[in-house]
């Protein structure tokens, strides 16, 4: 099946019943990340890009409006699923989604990070969310996983805490916290990492996640692998 009619079934799955859901592409991404192929990312903007173009409800600035806000989304859902897959594919990943986005669409995106850490109290800030997500998201097991972690290696725990879920995976001004576990599913999930997938499934569905939503991106990783010519994950969702 050529790619760009596997894209098309993928929105499809996610946008049946909910022609508004803009998960599909975000999840997509990660997928496409995690499996390394980043050169596909530059037909998932496409994809996007025209589905845009074709609605008849949008004004012409209201199109250009609905393209930077999916590039923003298509960024923070890169960035985040390095936490899954690893900084070298999301670099990869960005890289090809910054030659597909247009330039006029470029000069409309942020030129400063969205993250700041230009004092003690914004990282502090920073720390005390991601504890608190670590806790919302690993619920009664929380204390078990950062004393396993420390256990490992202290280091680990530090920097899982107070270096991942604190400044990225907590930052919710353009994914929210439930597309954000969503990015990392998937990309456990791709990489067929059976432990790490089952802690976070539940940590999306403490996160407003419903298990139809898990359902689809099972779906979808097997549906690229089976593309790719990669073994289907074994892990189960």
């Amino acid at each position: 099946m050529a790619l760009l009619n596997l894209l098309r079934d993928i929105r499809t799955l996610f946008t049946k019943n909910d022609p508004l859901n803009d998960l599909w592409y975000i999840v997509a991404c990660s997928a496409i990340t995690s499996l390394n192929h980043p050169e596909d990312v530059e037909p998932v903007y496409k994809l996007v890009e025209q589905t845009i173009d074709e609605s008849s409800k949008l004004s012409a600035s209201e199109k250009e409006d609905a393209k930077v806000k999916a590039v923003l989304r298509m960024r923070e859902g890169i960035l985040k699923s390095f936490i899954a897959s690893g900084f070298p594919k999301t670099i990869n990943g960005l890289r090809h989604l910054h030659i597909a986005t247009p330039d006029y669409i470029r000069t409309r995106l942020p030129q400063t990070p969205v993250r700041h850490e230009e004092s003690w109290e914004e990282i502090s800030q920073q720390r005390k969310r991601g504890k608190a997500l670590f806790a919302k998201i690993y619920d009664k097991h929380s204390e078990r996983v950062t004393n396993d972690m420390f256990t490992y290696y202290p280091d680990l725990a530090y920097v899982a805490i107070n270096q991942l879920y604190g400044p990225v995976v907590s930052h919710t001004s353009v994914l929210s916290g439930k597309e954000s576990s969503l990015i990392l599913v998937t990309g456990l999930k791709a990489q067929d990492i059976a432990l790490q997938l089952r802690g976070h499934a539940w940590g999306a569905i403490h996160q407003g996640a419903t298990r139809d939503e898990l359902s689809k991106i099972n779906t979808m990783v097997n549906l690229l692998c089976q593309h790719y010519g990669v073994a289907v994950p074994k892990a189960k969702l």
